[in-house]
């Protein structure tokens, strides 16, 4: 079995792959946006360049995240991602003592 996490950013999704790709090398392997949608509703708004699915690969995990709704009111309550490094990192310039 496999469990892969949807994340809603509430309209910040973008800022989040921005974190998880500098922090974590996180890799976008799809990404659509509202405006990308053959039956938009109503295009021109506000919200078509906000992220309605993107599939992202962090090492051998696929992580799901969108701008949900986009209210403009996110809430990061209720959630946790944990993850399992190969081994321990070393901050860069520090020195080992």
């Amino acid at each position: 079995m496999t469990i892969q996490p949807y994340l809603f950013f509430d309209g910040r999704c973008e800022e989040a792959i921005d974190f998880y790709r500098r922090t974590i090398d996180a890799k976008v392997t799809h990404l659509t946006r509202f405006k990308d949608m053959p039956n938009a509703c109503s295009p021109g708004q506000q919200h078509d360049e906000k992220v309605m699915h993107v599939s992202l690969q962090i090492g051998g995990t696929t992580v799901l995240a969108s701008d949900g709704e986009c209210h403009g009111n996110p809430n990061f309550d209720g959630f946790g991602l944990s993850l399992q490094a190969p081994n321990e990192a070393k901050p860069s310039g520090c020195s080992a003592h």
